[in-house]
Formats: structure tokens, C-alpha cells, sequence
């Protein structure tokens, strides 16, 4: 009985051996993936195989372009060969296809800033295309475990030797982590100040649970220097031609950019959040009065356009509540908010009628 056991254990042991060799015989290989893709390999360089995501990373080595100390740009490829790991809303999901990301890398900070985006079929035909607008792009730190870290530690490779790249950054007195544990970050810019075509209005903090209209319509500026969650950048970005001006009324309007700040006063670059552009006019109607005409919300990642809300004339209250006049809009509380100091700073032919 004992040899029997014995046998009976020895043939299981040759079974799982003989399905561990087939299996490695049959596993799939670098080549059987990238069997398909048609990219100059002397050109491209792979920089990982993602199994569990199924696609290939590449970088271009003819792209990678040093711009300062520490410092890269380079475009990437991702070779995407199974049938449902892109994101969802990919035109290509489930066919073999290409993701090419132009990035700027920071590798003293360990920080990139994306660039432009583009998916590509098999043949290297552009499907969409979207160049980031230069005063969205924000450099961010990298995650060690994320995509683009592996990819800037494995073109730095290519580059540690170039003189302009190893060269010393200006020396800058780093704050011990302690020293800025629990403290808000100074303002990005000055208060007033344009960027691009924006206008730094400051910081401002409001209620979450209202409308867009009465949030807006209730926030007040922030001047706190210690750690505070729901803090917004907020900019604005008007033209005199939008108003309409009367001998006794006056219509504003422009458009509000929220960008929304993590507790201690960062810009949040992740999926889930948003930075939203409110399209916003006010004037007189027997009260101080505004309402919002649509609201469109970017991914804080990718910078993609996720959702555009838009008023339906004056029967959606979506956006604005009803008020006691009887039409859509809301009455200005007090002179704190984003919209009246967007107002004021325009200076406006109009501003004599919206005195404090």
C-alpha cells in the first residue's frame, strides 16, 4: 500500500511538471506581442513590457531633447495589443493601436508635465489629436511606481552623459519637510496678473453642497496659511464686448476658471477631479442679480473636456435657482465673491452702476 501511495504521488509530481514545462513553452514572448507593431525598433526603445495592462511602452530616442539641468522633453509610445485595458473612452478599445504623449521631464524634482496627446490605428493613422494648451500644462511630481517615473528613469539613460543635462541647477535653499508640514502654499502669482489670457483673481473657499450659481455667488477669498481642504485658484477671463451697458443698467459677464487646490494648496492633477470653466453674466433687474449659462469641466490628469452643462433657456434650474423675482438667477450676497472682484478688476465703462 505504501509503494502504491508513493507511485500515485510520483505520477501526480511528473503531471504538474509536465504542465508547468508546457506552460512556458506556450507563455507569451516580447516577440509573439510586438509581432504586429510596425515601429523601426532601431528608432524606438522599449522602455517596459506592462503585462498586466497589455501594452508596450516605448520612447523615441531621436526625440529626447535636453532643454536644462536635470531637465528633457521626449514622446512616448504605448502599444496597446489586448482586447480591453485602454481606457474606456478610446475610440480604438479592443483593437491593436497607439498612444503617443509628448512629456517634459524634471528629473531634480522628479516631476513631468505632459504635453500633447494622440491615438493612432495600427498603420500610424491619427484618430484624435489634442495639443495641451501651454497655460494648462503643470508640472507635476511623479508617483516612483507610476508609468511615467519608470519611463523618465529609462531615458535618462540616453541623456546622463550631455553636458547641459548634468550640469548643476541654481542652488535653491530646500525646506526641510517639517518646516512645511500643515502650511498652505504661497499664491502661484500675484493677484491681478495675467496668465496667457487668464487674470489671477486669488484664492477662494465656499460651500459644496449648492448650486454653481449660489457656491460661486457665497465664496469668499482665502488668505489662510495652514492646511484647509476645498480651496480653489480662480481666475477670469473677460472682454468689454460681452457687456451691455444702459443709462440705467449694466450686464456683465465672463468666464471663471476654479482650479482646485489639494489641503495644502497644490494643484490637483488626478483622475475624478476637475477644473471647471463657468460662463457667468449678471446685472440689474430691480436687484444685483447673475446666473451661470453653462459650466464645462476638464480632467485635472489629461485636461480633457469631461462634461459641459449648459442653461435650457429659463426652465432648467440645473444651474440656477429660482428666485423671489421670478426669474432665473440669484441675488449677489455681499461683494467677497470671484464674479464681483472679476467684475470690478475689468474695469468696466459699466462699473458705476455695481458700486460697493
Amino acid at each position: 500500500m505504501k509503494k502504491l501511495i508513493q507511485k500515485v504521488c510520483f505520477a501526480i509530481m511528473l503531471v504538474m511538471l509536465s504542465l508547468i514545462v508546457c506552460t512556458s513553452a506556450f507563455a507569451e514572448s516580447m516577440d509573439d506581442v510586438l509581432k504586429d507593431c510596425k515601429l523601426d525598433r532601431n528608432r524606438w526603445k522599449v522602455v517596459e513590457w506592462f503585462k498586466a495592462e497589455q501594452f508596450v511602452r516605448f520612447y523615441d530616442s531621436t526625440s529626447v531633447t535636453v532643454t536644462g539641468p536635470g531637465r528633457f522633453d521626449a514622446v512616448i509610445y504605448d502599444y496597446y495589443y489586448g482586447n480591453n485595458t485602454c481606457i474606456s473612452d478610446c475610440k480604438l478599445q479592443g483593437k491593436k493601436h497607439y498612444h503617443s504623449e509628448k512629456w517634459g521631464f524634471n528629473t531634480t524634482k522628479s516631476a513631468g508635465t505632459l504635453r500633447s496627446m494622440v491615438t493612432k490605428d495600427l498603420d500610424e493613422n491619427v484618430v484624435s489629436s489634442y495639443d495641451i494648451p501651454s497655460n494648462m500644462q503643470i508640472e507635476s511630481e511623479l508617483n516612483k511606481k507610476s508609468f511615467e517615473y519608470i519611463t523618465m528613469k529609462k531615458i535618462k539613460e540616453q541623456v546622463k552623459a550631455d553636458k547641459i543635462f548634468t550640469k548643476e541647477a541654481p542652488s535653491q535653499d530646500k525646506p526641510k519637510p517639517e518646516d512645511n508640514y500643515g502650511k498652505f502654499a504661497p499664491l502661484p502669482q500675484p493677484i491681478g496678473s495675467s496668465d496667457g489670457e487668464w487674470v489671477y483673481l486669488g484664492r477662494f473657499i465656499g460651500p459644496s453642497n449648492k448650486t454653481y450659481l449660489e457656491n460661486i455667488l457665497e465664496m469668499k477669498p482665502f488668505y489662510g496659511q495652514t492646511a484647509q481642504d476645498g480651496v480653489l485658484d480662480v481666475y477670469y477671463n473677460h472682454t468689454h464686448d460681452r457687456c451691455n451697458y444702459g443709462e440705467t443698467t449694466c450686464e456683465y459677464a465672463c468666464i471663471l476658471k476654479f482650479v482646485p487646490l489639494d489641503i495644502n494648496g497644490h494643484r490637483i492633477q488626478r483622475r475624478g477631479f476637475y477644473t471647471e470653466l463657468v460662463d457667468i453674466g449678471g446685472g440689474t433687474k430691480g436687484a444685483f442679480s447673475g446666473s451661470v449659462r453653462s459650466v464645462r469641466r476638464y480632467d485635472t490628469a489629461t485636461h480633457e473636456l469631461v462634461e459641459t452643462f449648459v442653461r435650457d433657456g429659463y426652465k432648467d434650474s440645473a444651474l440656477n435657482p429660482v428666485t423671489s423675482y421670478g426669474y432665473k438667477g440669484a441675488d449677489f450676497g455681499g461683494s467677497d465673491h470671484p464674479f464681483w472682484h472679476a467684475y470690478h478688476n475689468s474695469k468696466c465703462p459699466g462699473d458705476k452702476f455695481w458700486k460697493h
